[in-house]
């Protein structure tokens, strides 16, 4: 029997492959040593490391294959490599969120090169995808809230330039700043960050520097300023409620005041530990609320206004426990569909005792 090593991509794995070279990290640090029997969670951290490849022992009866280096090489313009999947994308960023937090805790700044890299990847792969509101639901767990929570901002930042007709690159920016809006929080204690109840008030106090621990690893950073703003002002608001400086609305960067109401939406709508996570007609409703006070009325308007154009086709349940199907959205009051459901039709424009309580189907 002769024993024969092969590369294989990371994407193909399974448990029980054994590796037959030194795994590292693009910093050069071992991660995992050869010999190693890979087990289901070592496969899933080094797709979260962003690792395509890896080498593993075959077994082989006869003669040995030609290792890779004795291979021809392929003609430059064709491509063997399996395009990564939107789930492959997303697990990498998650992955490259965590180094990156950690980095920003060591190092008080960040390079974030790779970071960019992953997200246009993940933005490429996402643009394949008709019903962005789907998205947004499915790609979520109960895990990792904080890195999830800034992919997420991320991501519906940038569908928000797009639906305002911004350039690309003021869409890739705003990708980058909703990103990295929270870096801040390395800097904040976990035991506060993780808190299963209300905060204090002195523990709320110590959760507001984050904004602008994050403004300086940014730019300690070089990162451009305006990336930078968004970390410092996405708690600013328009009547001067926010925080950390209490700005009001001509004073607050345009791209805070975009990641502000992807922020604000995306940790509503989010499952916590202790917190389960808001229907989205709720949610979009007091941001909707909230447009002439707290948040830029122009923007909310915009999002609510596209985000429930997903709605169409929902099954969902009411307060009251009815079930039904959207069928209509009222364009001036989004979040007060018309409903079909066994017994007839619902207006809940007429019905304001009534409101969708969950989204049961998308």
């Amino acid at each position: 029997m002769i024993i024969q090593e092969r590369k294989v991509y990371v994407t193909r794995l399974q448990s029980g492959a054994v590796l037959s070279r030194d795994v590292y990290n693009d910093r050069g640090q071992l991660v995992l040593p050869s010999g190693t029997e890979l087990t289901t969670s070592q496969i899933v951290r080094l797709k979260q490391m962003a690792t395509i490849e890896v080498w593993v022992v075959e077994y082989m009866v006869g003669p040995a294959a030609p290792l890779e280096s004795q291979i021809p090489a392929a003609p430059t313009h064709v491509s063997t490599q399996p395009k990564p999947t939107l789930m492959d994308c997303y697990n990498s960023m998650i992955g490259c969120m965590e180094t990156l937090f950690q980095e920003a805790q060591i190092y008080g700044r960040v390079n974030l090169d790779n970071t960019k890299n992953l997200l246009r990847n993940l933005a490429d792969s996402m643009a394949q995808e008709t019903n962005f509101l789907h998205l947004v639901i499915n790609l979520r767990t109960l895990d990792e809230y904080t890195f999830q929570h800034s992919v997420g901002v991320g991501l519906l930042s940038k569908q928000i330039g797009e639906w305002m007709g911004l350039s690309e690159s003021e869409c890739e920016e705003l990708l980058l700043a909703g990103t990295v809006h929270d870096i801040g929080k390395c800097r904040i204690d976990p035991a506060i960050l993780q808190k299963p109840s209300r905060l204090t008030e002195e523990e709320y106090e110590i959760v507001k520097h984050h904004a602008f621990y994050g403004y300086e690893i940014l730019r300690n950073s070089g990162v451009n300023v305006r990336i930078a703003a968004a970390a410092h002002e996405h708690h600013e608001r328009s009547d001067g409620s926010g925080y950390p400086r209490g700005l009001s609305h001509d004073q607050i960067a345009p791209i805070a005041r975009i990641v502000a109401v992807a922020d604000v939406f995306n940790a509503m709508t989010s499952r916590r530990v202790y917190k389960d996570a808001l229907s989205y007609y709720r949610v979009l409703d007091e941001v909707q609320q909230d447009a002439f006070g707290a948040l830029d009325p122009q923007i909310v308007q915009l999002f609510v206004r596209k985000m429930t154009s997903f709605f169409v086709g929902n099954e969902v349940v009411l307060n009251d426990g009815t079930v039904g199907t959207v069928v209509l959205v009222p364009p001036d009051r989004p979040t007060r569909p018309l409903l079909r459901t066994e017994n007839g039709f619902i207006d809940l424009l007429q019905q304001s005792n009534l409101y969708i309580e969950e989204v049961r189907a998308i």
